[in-house]
């Protein structure tokens, strides 16, 4: 296991030498927390987080009631995050490509409010909350960034509820995850879902059936 001191020490050579960082290597950064840092202030990000750990389809990062610690970011592939009515029955709260955040709802109270699922083989990095507070102290964007994502999964909640019918429920939907594969570099038009019928429509809030 290297040091501190040679870790500190390769931080210090990738900053002089300009090797590209693994946020800088990563196809999604432009959508991700870091976008906007400079590669010095990267490469100082990154030794808090931990680096992309890839997981098998179904396995869970975090659950309901779970000590909230740390915000996960897809770095590759799809998760779902979940919670229960009060029925105890599941229901789908959001879809999350690469570069997007999930446990944002654990912050309020720190246990989180979700489960977090993986819907195939996908990738994720991970970083402690308390670092990530320490760190965008020194660098207010990374605030500034974090806004705009809450920003971004209220309006995406807010779309979800629009009173319309199913047909315009489910174009919508559609529509919504064809831009932002879009957005990733990927092809708008043909896309691999790797979502059950029975998710989309308890994401939705309609009958599977239907």
């Amino acid at each position: 296991m290297p040091s501190y001191q040679n870790h500190k020490l390769e931080q210090f050579q990738n900053k002089v030498v300009g090797k590209l960082s693994r946020c800088e290597k990563c196809a999604v950064s432009s959508l991700c927390l870091p976008t906007g840092l400079s590669r010095s202030e990267l490469i100082d990000l990154e030794s808090m987080i931990s680096a992309s750990q890839i997981v098998d389809k179904n396995s869970q990062l975090f659950s309901i009631g779970e000590k909230f610690n740390a915000l996960y970011i897809v770095h590759s592939g799809m998760f779902k995050t979940t919670s229960l009515d009060e029925n105890g029955k599941e229901r789908i709260l959001n879809f999350h490509l690469p570069g997007e955040i999930m446990g944002l709802d654990g912050i309020y109270d720190e246990t989180f409010q979700s489960t977090a699922s993986a819907l195939t083989m996908s990738s994720y990095c991970k970083i402690s909350f308390n670092n990530f507070l320490e760190i965008s102290e020194d660098y207010p964007v990374l605030q500034a960034n974090l806004l705009k994502v809450m920003s971004r999964e209220l309006y995406s909640c807010k779309k979800n509820h629009i009173d319309i019918g199913s047909k315009s429920k489910l174009a919508l939907f559609i529509k919504t995850i064809s831009q932002r594969f879009k957005i990733r570099g990927y092809s708008e038009d043909e896309f691999f879902l790797p979502i059950s019928q029975r998710d989309i429509a308890s994401y939705l809030g309609m009958a599977e059936e239907t």
